[in-house]
This record gives structure tokens, C-alpha cells and sequence, in this order.
């Protein structure tokens, strides 16, 4: 989103260009978050996500050059980024399910989250000075460089399944990970009366009612987040004459606010679970404040943005900040409640929400950009963001169940 403003300066690129590109990545992840959601649960994580991580660091180092080719070859590369990218958290929801005990995997995807928002937040810092003392082209070429640096780590410390026992000093012997880290060998999916994804339970998966509310929360966060990513950079500068530095300097404080919030949402809900309070409650509030926060504070934005109010980038900066960091809980909402339907299946469930959000997610960058660019309008991009969050926000709280999915005794459930 930094490197957009100086790339589409020197390219002459219209916001609906801008939009183009910055929507075209979410394509790309869209189209392969089944296929690797399904490879990573039927294979071994561990070098599916090796495999997506070293891919997007090809296809980043590349983008300047796709870019000097001409749009299409750009949209093409950032397509390839995005479908590289769909790889991450569908993995990180199944390694979470098999290492981490149930009554602390909220605190541990919170942090996990907090962790993607804090690289949004280092990159938001260090490309504008990448681009001052070099130029936009650097960016991609540094960033993409660390995947591999990543993969000199993840490939001799990670593994697919943890030990069944470790030493532990005087303590002898004791189990670690979750109870459902299984061999490969005896994975359901192995032995239940199929083989790969037809032994997969798709009509349990897409009758859920559960299920469908977590994919709403999910569609109303990413439209409103990726709008934000997209676009915060673009008006900070339009709208209120900053340089590059200076508006992402704005733009990282949101994502500051959502790494903090995100971190102690998860604790909280832990706590809430572990003091008794049912997990269907635990999810339910923990979503409210993720969705009904963001619409309150885009609310505003869209109102103060229509009469003019928003004189001063600090208003703006602090309304932003107050929907990032409200919408931190939704990683104890939305993002724990496929862990509470089926750890087992929690990461292949993450791919198949993450179809129909980040769907939204681009349509809404899109949007945003058609709407610049026809009306000059940001109060009305503001306030269709504040819309789509009370939508999501209503159907969670209407329609979300923490049951799990299967019951105990299927060879689907998961393991107590």
C-alpha cells in the first residue's frame, strides 16, 4: 500500500488502477485457499507452507519488473503473490489445533495475529525510508528477499506433529501439544472409510449454520481491514498533503492498536472460558466488540468526513485507530470459533470462510477505488465500511453456536 503511491506516480496509474491492484492480490489468494487449505491438511504443513512462503518471495522480487511490462503482467504477479499468501493461516489454524491445548489456543491465534499485524506495522515503517534512500523497487526486492532468509529457520526447527512426550528435568515425562496431534498414520482422514478429500465431511462443513456466521464476522472484518490497508497510505496523502513517510506513519498506528487489542482479547477469552462462561458467550462478545466497534468509529469517519469536520489528520488517525484496535477482538470472535466447531479441521474450515472474505475483501478495495474516483467521496467509501461491519456483527451474533461439529465417538471428532 506504500509502494502503490510512488509506483502509480510513475506509472500514471488512475485510483481505479490503484484499486485494481491492490483487489487483484485478494483474487489470487482467493482462488487458492481450497487447494492449499486441502493440501496442507492432507499433506504435511510444514513444507506447504515452505512452499507458499519461498513462492511469494519469487513472485515479490519479480513485481518491479512485471510492473515495467505493462499493467497486466503487474496484476498477474500480485494475483501470484496473493495465491502464495492463502498458505499462512490456514497452516497456522492446523499447527495451533495440534500443538496447543484447546483452553489456550484463543491467546495463542491472538498472538499468532498480533504477529501478522506487527510485520504490517514494521513494513509500514521501513519501506519509506527504503523508498527515500532508494526507491519503490527496493521495497519489493528487500521484502521478498526475507522469505528466504525464513526458510533457512523453518526448515530444521519445524515439524508437523509434536513428539508424544519430551524430557522435562525432575519431572520426568510429559505429554506435549494438543491432543489432537496425531501421527499422519492414524489421521481420520486416512482411515475413514475414503482416502484424501472424499473421506473430507463437506456436507457437515457447508450445512453448518456455526460455521456460516464465523465466515460473515470474517467477509464484514476483511472488507473493512483491507480498505484500510489499501487505502489508508492514498488518504492520508490526497486528502490532507502528507509525504509518503508521514502518512505511513498514520497509517501504522491502527495496525499498532489492532496488535495490542488482538493479544489481550485472546488472554481475556481464555480467562472467560476458564472461569466457567460458555464458549459460545466467549465468541459472541468477543465479536460484538470486534464488529460493532469498527462500525461505530467508521461511522463517525463517514460523518465527519461528509460535512468536513475531519479538519485534522490526528481526528481521522484517532477513528482509525479506534476501529483497528476494537476490531483486535474479532481474533478471539471469528478467529477462534473454527478451533471450537473442529480443531481437527480448523485449518481447512479457515480456508473455506477465507474464500467468501477475502471475496468481500477485494470487492471492497475495488469499491472504494470506483467510489474515489466517481465521486471523490471518502465519507461514502467510510460509511459503506461501517455498514458491511454491523452486518457481519448482526449475523454473528444471530446465527454462531460454539457446538462442535461432530460428536464424540465420529471418527471426525476431535480427540479430548
Amino acid at each position: 500500500s506504500v509502494a502503490i503511491v510512488p509506483l502509480s506516480t510513475e506509472f500514471g496509474y488512475s485510483d481505479t488502477v490503484k484499486g485494481s491492484i491492490s483487489s487483484i492480490f485478494s483474487i489470487g489468494y482467493t482462488f487458492a485457499l481450497l487447494p492449499l487449505a486441502l493440501a496442507q491438511a492432507l499433506a504435511s504443513p510444514k513444507y506447504i507452507m515452505l512452499a507458499g512462503v519461498t513462492s511469494w518471495s519469487l513472485l515479490t522480487i519479480a513485481t518491479p519488473a512485471a510492473a515495467q511490462a505493462g499493467v497486466p503482467y503487474l496484476l498477474a504477479a500480485r494475483m501470484g503473490v496473493g495465491a502464495a499468501e492463502a498458505v499462512t493461516v490456514p497452516t497456522i489454524q492446523t499447527f495451533v489445533s495440534r500443538w496447543v491445548p484447546k483452553n489456550q489456543r484463543s491467546r495463542a491465534l491472538s498472538l499468532l495475529y498480533s504477529c501478522l499485524q506487527s510485520g504490517t506495522i514494521l513494513a509500514l515503517l521501513v519501506a519509506p525510508q527504503i523508498i527515500k534512500y532508494g526507491d519503490w523497487k527496493m521495497v519489493f526486492f528487500a521484502f521478498g528477499s526475507l522469505g528466504f532468509v525464513w526458510a533457512t529457520f523453518w526448515v530444521p526447527i519445524s515439524q508437523d506433529y509434536p513428539d508424544a512426550t519430551v524430557k522435562s528435568g525432575n519431572f520426568g515425562s510429559q505429554r506435549i501439544g494438543s491432543p489432537n496431534a496425531r501421527s499422519p498414520a492414524t489421521a481420520p482422514v486416512e482411515g475413514g472409510g475414503g482416502s484424501g478429500a472424499k473421506a473430507l465431511p463437506w456436507d457437515k462443513f457447508v450445512t453448518n449454520k456455526g460455521l456460516w456466521a464465523a465466515t460473515a464476522a470474517h467477509s464484514a472484518n476483511n472488507w473493512g481491514l483491507y480498505v484500510s490497508l489499501a487505502w489508508l497510505p492514498t488518504y492520508f496523502t490526497s486528502v490532507y498533503g502528507m509525504d509518503l513517510a508521514s502518512s505511513s506513519f498514520y497509517s501504522l498506528l491502527p495496525y499498532a492498536a489492532g496488535a495490542v487489542t488482538s493479544g489481550i482479547a485472546g488472554i481475556t477469552a481464555d480467562k472467560l472460558l476458564e472461569g466457567g462462561m460458555g464458549a459460545t458467550a466467549v465468541r459472541k462478545t468477543m465479536q460484538g466488540i470486534g464488529s460493532f466497534g469498527p462500525f461505530a468509529c467508521m461511522g463517525a469517519l463517514a460523518a465527519l468526513s461528509a460535512d468536513g469536520s475531519a479538519s485534522s489528520p490526528e481526528m481521522a488517525s484517532a477513528l482509525f485507530v479506534g476501529a483497528v484496535a476494537l476490531g483486535g477482538a474479532s481474533s478471539a470472535g471469528f478467529g477462534a470459533s473454527l478451533q471450537d466447531i473442529s480443531g481437527r479441521y480448523s485449518g481447512l474450515l479457515y480456508g473455506l470462510t477465507s474464500i467468501c472474505s477475502s471475496i468481500t475483501g477485494a470487492v471492497g478495495v475495488y469499491e472504494t477505488g470506483v467510489i474515489i474516483d466517481s465521486t471523490h467521496s471518502w465519507a461514502i467509501a467510510f460509511g459503506s465500511a461501517a455498514v458491511v461491519y454491523a452486518m457481519g456483527g448482526i449475523w454473528y451474533a444471530i446465527g454462531y453456536d460454539a457446538k462442535p461439529l461432530f460428536e464424540k465417538g465420529s471418527i471426525h471428532a476431535d480427540v479430548k
